[in-house]
């Protein structure tokens, strides 16, 4: 989940309630840890150890990003002078709170230190699994840091679906924790606390609506941002005739309580058409490119998504680092070139989406294509699932309009 601001969220412009709007600047991530204390069964990080990561490297990291602009690329530089987001990820970096609180200390004193023009618009950046709050240590550090602070907690629907998949090592689901702990979280974070990210599998087809209504009425979540997984779901012709039925029974749900929430499954996104005989436009699909990320190893990859961890069958250097904290050297080449090959006119190579007019609308994760090809090329995985998505997303629009005209 992305570092999330309150902007006019109650107010009805083009998107059910609108969603919560990112905070604008340049997304600095810190693998600050490869533990977690759950083993959610389809997580890409595959190969985690018990490790964290060397304060110090962190500190050269925070002085990188900080520091002279001349080796950044284009792009960063633009989403620098915006802002500076520093997005900590795992495992699950809530697993040592100590390390973010240091790590949090050093870049207040970095920014004021050197007169960084965004000094005073910076943001950290958590998505966790919601089950560490139990920790003392880890609420003191949410507590102390929440001005400047964003703590995501994803959540994959009702518990059938949730602890089938989000489970601790014994097997036991993970959602009771999870609700012990969100009064003291919608105290702490008020409104990041009412919006949830939730992944979304061939399992999850059956309990869609279930979910999408607990989600809503019993855990009280308003903006609800869900995904399909984009490795491949497995799914049949009864999976999709399945789905088609979920989804229209969650469009008629949404449309009854559009004033009061957001559906990430009909966003206005999957309104995209192209006519497949126009060529695929030289335009990117994902962040990837120019959200430099610190490894615990010291490396710089171009995303999190290039993450050793996230690369079974490895990767060639030359393509993913993009820099090393200790020669404290950019690689600019590595991130121009994953931006070039991220572009859809560069990835996509299947003559099905090449044809396709629900092309524009389907998503993928370069790092993700290049960890399951060992190259630039596409999944294709969901394009059935985004084509019935984007085919509720019309149903949905056009009836929003014309009830929100005849009110």
């Amino acid at each position: 989940m992305g570092l999330m601001e309150l902007s006019e969220h109650l107010e009805l412009g083009g998107n059910m309630i609108r969603n919560l709007e990112e905070f604008p600047g340049l997304n600095c991530t810190i693998n600050t840890t490869e533990q977690c204390n759950l083993r959610c069964r389809y997580c890409y990080e595959v190969s985690k150890r018990s490790r964290n990561i060397d304060f110090d490297l962190c500190k050269r990291f925070i002085d990188m990003v900080t520091g002279p602009q001349d080796q950044f690329t284009p792009m960063m530089r633009k989403l620098a002078s915006e802002g500076m987001i520093f997005d900590f990820i795992g495992g699950d970096s809530l697993m040592d709170p100590a390390l973010l609180d240091r790590i949090a200390l050093y870049i207040t004193y970095r920014m004021k230190s050197v007169g960084h023009p965004a000094r005073d618009r910076w943001r950290m950046s958590i998505s966790t699994n919601g089950t560490l709050f139990g920790n003392p240590e880890v609420r003191q550090f949410c507590e102390r840091w929440k001005d400047l602070l964003s703590v995501g907690v994803s959540i994959d629907g009702c518990p059938e679906i949730h602890d089938r998949y989000r489970v601790f090592p014994n097997g036991e689901g993970s959602m009771e924790r999870i609700r012990q702990w969100l009064p003291w979280y919608r105290e702490v974070f008020p409104i990041q606390s009412r919006s949830t990210k939730s992944t979304c599998s061939k399992a999850s087809i059956p309990y869609l609506y279930e979910s999408l209504v607990y989600m809503h009425e019993t855990l009280g979540f308003d903006w609800i941002n869900q995904n399909f997984i984009m490795e491949d779901t497995g799914c049949t012709d009864e999976d999709y005739t399945l789905l088609d039925e979920q989804m229209g029974k969650c469009v008629r749900y949404v449309l009854d309580h559009r004033n009061e929430m957001y559906w990430g499954m009909i966003d206005r996104l999957y309104l995209q058409r192209r006519n497949p005989d126009d060529p695929i436009p030289d335009i990117g699909r994902c962040g990837s490119g120019c959200m430099p990320c610190l490894s615990l190893d010291g490396l710089i990859y171009p995303c999190f998504r290039w993450l050793p961890i996230s690369q079974p069958g490895g990767v060639d250097p030359k393509i993913a680092i993009s820099g090393d904290v200790r020669t404290g050297r950019w690689f600019p080449g590595a991130m121009d070139l994953i931006l070039e090959k991220s572009k859809r006119s560069e990835c996509t190579k299947d003559p099905k989406c090449l044809k396709c007019e629900y092309e524009p609308c389907c998503p993928f994760c370069i790092g993700g294509c290049y960890a399951e090809h060992g190259d630039f090329i596409r999944t294709t995985h969901i394009c059935e699932i985004t084509k019935i998505q984007a085919r509720w997303a019309e149903h949905y629009w056009r009836e929003y309009e014309s009830l929100e005209n005849a009110g």
